[in-house]
């Protein structure tokens, strides 16, 4: 019961194939020649061994015993082949031994030194043609059913010895025989899947499935990358889509007087606007002119920027107030840090500008990875990974601010 699923396996593993008109032909033409040798063998030993015993009989027995029986364990060979099914060791250690007992016995009738050449060459022509009719047929099963079970058979027993030898290296209390085994596992590691034909093709399979990936990868990322970095390297390209994008956003406050009520707001709240305005005065380094309406409108959605980041900003601004009267002396030191919030302003409006250029992109459609942004921001692609998800949640929100 244990055979049926491994024959199951086998059959889907490996295609069966039949023989083409051509190979047919090829393989009798070839099978001729060789039954002729063998026949001629035959016949020439029976006729040295008849002029040594005159008897028909003594003659054709010993003819039988070795190339006769060579031509049995060959025919045996077959067949268990296609029964799929290895051949025993003694049927293999005969195909060799045979053949040397037909020499040895045609070497010890002859007389001369010279028969004794003749009449040990003579069983050869036999011998070999049935082992060389067996191969053939071997291989024919081979071809056709796509299993060689005697290469299973012998990389089965070359595993289980390199198991064996594996653990007794690792185990065994005598350092020598560790040592020892270790080595004999690794000469053994070297003859693994010799003459497994599956095996090769397998792990070919497996490399060109690793290289077509691989092609695919390199191919997508250079017809991506090239048409990109020549339009997105200049910083001055995300405030393009920027000020478009901010217009429906300060609506209730750009309507009814433009650059004015903006003024106004910042001169009732002189101490609350200049620590936030501050910063946002830097991120527009490019445009210089600060008297255009659309670099006052990028300046509105600064403050909303500042209270969702960590609120270092803001505390210094609302509950001051109500805690003027109990840290009197703290107030100096709190001016002090306005400076020093000026060093991450930079870095946050650079990382600002790198969002509104993702969102942007992905706004118009284009699909973004972390290599692809990478190569449009000129960061690392860890870097341009945490971009990219600000940008994509920012989207997701739907607020409108930053793009």
């Amino acid at each position: 019961m244990s055979t049926t699923p491994t024959k199951k396996d086998i059959a889907h593993s490996a295609p069966v194939r039949s023989l083409t008109t051509g190979q047919i032909t090829v393989l009798i033409i070839a099978t001729v020649p060789m039954v002729t040798a063998g026949g001629l063998g035959a016949w020439g030993t029976y006729s040295n061994v008849k002029t040594v015993f005159p008897d028909n009989g003594t003659a054709a027995g010993v003819v039988a015993a070795g190339e006769g029986a060579t031509f049995v364990l060959a025919l045996v060979y077959v067949l268990l082949t296609l029964l799929g099914q290895t051949a025993p060791a003694p049927v293999r250690l005969g195909l060799w031994l045979l053949p040397a007992v037909a020499s040895a016995t045609g070497a010890k009738l002859a007389a001369t030194t010279t028969e004794a050449v003749v009449y040990a060459v003579t069983p050869m022509a036999m011998c070999v043609s049935a082992e060389g009719i067996g191969l053939v047929a071997r291989r024919v099963v081979v071809y056709c059913t796509g299993v060689d079970m005697e290469a299973q058979r012998r990389n089965a027993d070359l595993m289980r010895r390199i198991a064996y030898h594996s653990a007794r290296s690792e185990r065994h209390p005598w350092e020598r025989v560790q040592k020892w085994s270790a080595l004999k596992a690794w000469r053994l590691m070297s003859r693994a899947g010799a003459g497994d034909a599956q095996l090769g093709s397998d792990l070919v399979a497996v490399q060109r499935d690793r290289l077509t990936e691989g092609a695919d990868t390199a191919m997508s990322a250079m017809l991506k990358g090239c048409p990109e970095p020549t339009a997105v390297i200049p910083v001055s390209l995300p405030a393009e889509p920027v000020r478009p994008a901010l217009e429906p956003a300060p609506e209730p406050g750009v309507e009814p007087a433009g650059p004015c009520e903006p003024d106004a707001e910042l001169t009732d709240e002189p101490h609350e606007s200049p620590g936030e305005n501050a910063p946002a005065s830097t991120p527009p380094t490019e445009p210089d002119h600060a008297d255009d309406k659309a670099s006052d409108q990028a300046f509105e959605p600064e403050p909303v920027l500042s209270q969702s980041e960590p609120t270092a900003t803001p505390d210094p601004g609302e509950p001051r107030p109500t805690s003027e009267p109990d840290p009197d002396p703290d107030s100096e030191p709190q001016a002090k840090p306005h400076p020093a919030d000026d060093e991450p302003t930079t870095v946050l409006s650079r990382e600002e500008q790198q969002v509104r250029t993702l969102a942007h992109h992905l706004r118009i459609g284009e699909e973004l990875t972390k290599t692809t942004a990478a190569q449009l921001l000129g960061v690392s692609p860890a870097t341009a990974g945490r971009r990219l998800k600000v940008a994509r949640d920012r989207i997701g929100e739907g607020t409108g601010l930053y793009l």
